[in-house]
């Protein structure tokens, strides 16, 4: 069923599976909405109560004026969705731009969360385009100029291809994003409505660690999108802070199958824990 839920001058759209299980929020990636991860969540967790998300500026999700997400929008979110459910905790799945919203969440309102299982999340490295964007007045004039000219950058993404100085998965993902000029606009405005959520992995490791969340990360050894190896920012160069998880997959981890291969081997590693 789809409901609405309000924090600050945010309008959350999210689809609610109405069972009376465990509970847990899911948050989708860029360009996606929350039937995506509400069917993900069918094979995942197909007993547990599930509040699906549409991301701002995805969805039924709406921001006041698409002014830039307010840090306490996200703190209160998981809160709100639990009362308006009775419930007093919940655990979280997000993937790719979902998974950097649930970061700064559990940074900021730890408490509530029992478990964390990021897939291929954004949020762990700042991208140098990103933040010279959204930082920077001469960033964002930048790329207002590549949404109505495109061609100039495009053109230098092909050719570094060519000659194997980019991986031809970036240039497919470059060309796929700044093909048309509706997109292009939609990336600016996604990231300058994102700006404000920058979470800080040390407090995020120390969170977890302090209020004992099960932390599961899930990668794509193929992914050119965001790099498997970024994973020892949460779990640590030993990989003890976290469950790792890599598939022989890319970035695009949110399908049936993908879900089936994520439950088995977490099954795997609980049976495998002492």
């Amino acid at each position: 069923m789809r409901k609405t839920l309000k924090t600050g001058k945010i309008t959350w759209s999210y689809l609610d599976s109405e069972k009376e299980d465990d509970i847990w929020l899911t948050l989708h990636g860029y360009g996606q909405n929350a039937e995506v991860m509400h069917k993900f969540m069918q094979t995942f967790r197909p007993n547990s109560r599930v509040l699906s998300f549409d991301l701002p500026l995805h969805g039924g999700t709406s921001v006041k004026k698409n002014e830039a997400i307010r840090i306490g929008d996200l703190a209160e979110l998981a809160g709100n969705a639990l009362r308006e459910v009775g419930g007093k905790k919940c655990s979280v799945l997000a993937y790719s731009l979902g998974g950097k919203v649930a970061l700064k969440m559990i940074e900021l309102d730890p408490g509530k969360i029992e478990q964390l299982v990021l897939i291929a999340p954004d949020g762990l490295k700042t991208n140098r385009l990103y933040w010279l964007v959204t930082n920077t007045k001469v960033g964002k004039w930048i790329f207002q100029l590549v949404i109505v000219f495109p061609q100039p950058i495009l053109f230098v993404s092909k050719l570094l291809s060519a000659v194997r100085i980019m991986n031809p998965k970036i240039h497919e993902f470059v060309s796929s994003q700044l093909s048309e000029k509706e997109n292009r606009q939609k990336i600016l405005d996604t990231w300058m409505i994102f700006k404000n959520v920058k979470p800080s992995l040390d407090q995020v490791g120390k969170r977890v660690w302090r209020y004992s969340v099960g932390l599961t990360l899930v990668f794509g050894k193929k992914d050119r999108v965001i790099h498997p190896k970024l994973a020892k920012k949460l779990s640590g160069a030993n990989c003890k802070s976290a469950e790792v998880i890599m598939l022989d997959a890319g970035h695009n981890l949110t399908t049936k199958r993908h879900a089936e291969q994520i439950l088995k081997l977490m099954e795997q590693k609980t049976t495998e824990q002492p």
